[in-house]
């Protein structure tokens, strides 16, 4: 296992762990709201390893990390009206969109129809997903059902004995996970409250 300090971080470091992430190695990463653990989406083995490193059936689907807009519209059939204007407002930022996928998408989701997609609003995951150049697929750096971390001290000994990377960025923003918003079909639904309030969503469309 590897292990940098966030701030330590310099390009040729970015590189050489978006490379191993791209080849499959799993990392323990800061974004905005908690840790994450991901992997390369178009991974298999690496995604296998991520379920079993979380203790969570794959038929529970797992979100995608991004780091631009662009690389959205490669895996989902549309962006609608009010889901662009919730992009503009909120990315990068706590918010997961839940969108209607294309064949790639189905590709990343198992088959499934719908895809969970996010912005972290965090710089250094952020440096390397660009630099993966393909899609991260990340979740909770926890056991499924424990406590989310908001540090690298709250990680399980399970997850600490078998990952391969480790990015230690301190305590993280949020200390909570992002909202998931439906916007596949309308009208939106909000499928999890988290760092941005059903309230404030429902008042931004509004305006």
């Amino acid at each position: 296992m590897k292990v940098y300090k966030s701030e330590k971080l310099n390009k040729r470091t970015l590189k050489e762990i978006a490379n191993e992430l791209k080849n499959g190695k799993t990392a323990v990463f800061p974004t905005d709201t908690i840790y994450g653990i991901g992997t390369n989406a178009f991974c298999l083995a690496g995604v296998k390893k991520l379920y079993k490193l979380k203790g969570r059936t794959d038929k529970k689907p797992l979100p995608i990390l991004v780091d631009d807009i662009s690389k959205i519209k490669n895996i989902v059939k549309k962006i609608p009206t009010g889901a662009a204007k919730l992009v503009k407002r909120f990315w990068p930022g706590p918010l997961t969109l839940v969108f209607e996928t294309n064949e790639l998408g189905c590709i990343l989701t198992g088959g499934r129809k719908n895809i969970a997609v996010r912005i972290p609003d965090n710089e250094v995951l952020l440096s390397i997903i660009k630099e993966m150049t393909c899609p991260l697929i990340g979740t909770s750096a926890n056991i499924s059902g424990k406590k989310v971390c908001r540090h690298v001290s709250d990680l399980d000994k399970k997850i600490l004995k078998n990952v391969d990377i480790i990015i230690d960025g301190g305590i993280v923003k949020w200390g909570k996970p992002s909202t998931v918003l439906d916007v596949s079909k309308f009208p939106y639904i909000v499928l999890r409250e988290g760092c941005i309030s059903k309230k404030k969503i429902e008042k931004f469309m509004k305006t």
